[in-house]
């Protein structure tokens, strides 16, 4: 990566994760024309060294799902099955597919690199994550109570939440803590069908 500004590229991926804004672009390049911008970053779209995940934004093939998810939104952070898989609670979810959770608007994006889906959730239920290299993770318990909450909600998954899941790893009390906040139909609704004795 030596030619065309490339080698800002390699040398500042790690600290953006391997992903780049158009302004990220323009500031490693150095001080090109709108149109020169342009030119260069589609001609290494057109090469395969960027993928173009969505107007503006501009990943290198080797960027996780996780990292370009955080930059489309910093404040989602990663959840259902993504983070119940990172945790070892379920065997494994398409790899090439990634759900995190968010305040505001549902939304979709797919590139060649997978699909990312943030999903809604109201402002009292967005806690219970951590916050690792800029990417913010779901703890094990709040994964899991986002999955059933959200097929309380009519979504289905691709793993089973009754046998799937390894709920033996996860911490009671803090479940216990976090389900205080959702509503008491959802409340009613996991004690008939998730609750363990």
């Amino acid at each position: 990566m030596n030619i065309d500004g490339q080698e800002s590229l390699g040398k500042w991926a790690e600290e953006f994760g391997g992903v780049f804004t158009l302004g990220d672009l323009r500031v490693l390049i150095g001080e090109l024309s709108d149109a020169g911008i342009y030119k260069k970053v589609e001609r290494w779209v057109a090469n395969g060294i960027l993928v173009k995940v969505k107007r503006g934004l501009y990943a290198l093939p080797s960027a996780s799902l996780a990292a370009i998810s955080a930059r489309i939104d910093p404040a989602a952070y990663v959840s259902t099955g993504t983070a119940l898989s990172r945790h070892l609670l379920i065997g494994s979810v398409p790899a090439r597919r990634l759900q995190a959770v968010k305040v505001g608007v549902p939304r979709r994006y797919s590139c060649p690199l997978g699909d990312i889906e943030h999903l809604s959730i109201a402002p009292r239920l967005f806690f219970g994550f951590t916050v690792e290299n800029g990417i913010r993770m779901a703890t094990p318990e709040k994964a899991w109570l986002d999955t059933c909450y959200y097929a309380y909600k009519g979504r289905a998954f691709s793993f089973d939440l009754d046998t799937d899941v390894d709920r033996a790893k996860l911490n009671g009390a803090r479940v216990a803590e976090y389900l205080a906040a959702y509503d008491s139909r959802f409340r009613a609704c996991y004690d008939r069908t998730w609750r363990t004795p």
